[in-house]
Formats: structure tokens, sequence, C-alpha cells
């Protein structure tokens, strides 16, 4: 690693970790070729990802395969030479002004990562609401100074003193091809789906039925209300339904991985939301009725 103290710029590596993404990796490299190194560390491809990666410039690193990309952020980093690294997935492109904008941040010694917003693109559409469309996520770091906790879908801690987070910018993306047809979507959470719920219970969270469903309804009113998904049509609806049905995946396998028993108190609390629903049923049956006999009188 170079000395911070060097008046030479920073030296800024891509990191990317690759398992048969050959299709797509090309134009996630070409969107980094402004980078001063790429590393990518490929998982027993059994494609052409890693030729491919090769053929561009991109030194490989050859992995046993791991389920999850967090497995190995920081071996992936440890790889690398760079002052400043850019972790990227295959399905990501840079957007053309990222290569300025993190060039002049690698610079500055009070901060230690970047935020960078992520436009997510969901069956060959990108979102709208700024929810999806500039998601911010740390992805321009220090490697000295910032590691990857290996739990899936977490994020690294930082001090907020020495985030910087840029602004949304369509310039400034990074555009993410989360889920381009529904059986990647399937494929991704029967990868992620147990290894986010073994994390829950190796954390020593405890399952309940009322944490699930509470849980769930959280998930429900952030993708189908405060994400405005009916703004992108039915290719918003299906985005939220996916994106909502992995967590119900999640929290299958902790019920299952914790034992899988059938209790009391979650029986309990599945009927109460039971007799809830037979009462909304109830009360729409008793509102439709003056309705379907003013139809029958005017026929």
């Amino acid at each position: 690693m170079k000395d911070e103290s060097a008046t030479s710029p920073p030296v800024i590596s891509v990191c990317i970790v690759c398992r048969n993404e050959a299709d797509r990796l090309g134009a996630c490299l070409e969107s980094v070729r402004w980078a001063d190194q790429i590393v990518v560390l490929d998982l027993a491809s059994t494609d052409d990802s890693a030729e491919l990666a090769r053929s561009l410039g991109a030194r490989v690193v050859a992995h046993p395969l791991v389920p999850v990309v967090e497995a190995v952020r920081n071996t992936v980093a440890e790889e690398a030479t760079g002052d400043w690294i850019l972790a990227l997935d295959p399905d990501e492109r840079a957007a053309a002004g990222l290569a300025p904008e993190l060039r002049k941040l690698s610079l500055r010694a009070d901060l230690d990562a970047v935020a960078i917003p992520v436009m997510n693109f969901d069956l060959g559409y990108p979102a709208s609401h700024e929810l999806h469309r500039f998601d911010p996520k740390p992805r321009f770091y220090r490697p000295n100074r910032v590691s990857w906790p290996t739990v899936p879908n977490a994020l690294p801690e930082i001090d907020p003193a020495r985030l910087f987070t840029l602004p949304k910018r369509e310039d400034l993306v990074l555009m993410h091809e989360r889920n381009r047809t529904v059986a990647e979507a399937i494929e991704r959470a029967l990868r992620y789906a147990p290894a986010q719920a073994q994390a829950m219970v190796d954390a020593g969270q405890v399952f309940s039925a009322r944490a699930m469903f509470g849980e769930l309804a959280r998930k429900a009113h952030k993708q189908f209300v405060v994400g405005e998904p009916w703004r992108d049509g039915l290719p918003g609806m299906l985005r939220a339904g996916i994106l909502v049905a992995f967590h119900f995946y999640v929290w299958a396998a902790f019920w299952q991985l914790s034992g899988a028993r059938r209790t009391v108190e979650d029986d309990r609390f599945v009927r109460r939301i039971g007799q809830a629903l037979e009462l909304s049923r109830s009360a729409g049956r008793v509102i439709r009725a003056p309705v379907r006999a003013v139809r029958r009188v005017a026929r």
C-alpha cells in the first residue's frame, strides 16, 4: 500500500467479484477503464468470465465458490494495491461522471469513504423513485480504514464525519441490473435468503411470528407505499413484489433454521391475523350488499 503522505495522485483500484457473468462483465469493465488497476476475483466460473476479464486488462484471481459476495469483499481488496478501492459487481456500470469526481474526492484527507447512488434496473426498467433510482451505497473507500462485514447485504460501519455522499445525479451513479428476469430474482433469493437467515441465527436473533409479520409489513410499506411503484407501471409493481418476497424467504429460512417449531405464541398471533382478515371480509360484504341491491333494482 502506498504511503498516504506521497505527493503522487492516489492509486484507485476497482475490485469485482465474479461468477459466470461473461454476458455483462464486459460492460462493467469498460465503464472503469479509467482506473489504475482492476482486480477480478473469479469464483470458479465455468464460462468465459476470467478470459474476458484478462482480455480487458484486469488481473484475475481464482477463488473457490462462495454463495454471497460479502464473504469475499475483503479478500479481493487484499489483492489490490490501490490507496482507494471502488467495489463493483459484474452487473453494475459506472456512469461517465464518476471518474473525475472520484479522482477529486480521493485527494481529500478528511474522507474514508464515498457513498455512490445506485440506479437499480429491474426486469429491464429503471426505477423512477429515488428509493431505487438513487440508493446511496459506500462503494469507494480506503482499504486501510474500511472493511466489509461478511454478513449478507450488510454495509461497512463508517464514521459519518468521514463519509461523503455524492449528489443524486444520473452522471454520478452506478447502474445496477439487479434482476433482469424473474428467474434471476429467484436464483438470487435461493443464494442469499438462507445465508442471511443463518446470519440472524448466528447473531442470536430469536424467531417469532410477531417479529416476522412486523418486518414483512415494514418491507411491504416501504416497497408498495414509500417507493410508489405504480409510477413505473406493472414492472414497478413486480419489482416491489419481488423485493418483499425475498424477505419472506429470509424469514421462512430463519424459522426453519431456528428449529421449525410450531409454538402456542405463534399460533395465537397468527389466529389474531386471521380474525382481523375475517372481520375485514365481513365488513366488505356489508358494504357491498346495498350496492348489489341497487344494481338488482336498476336491472
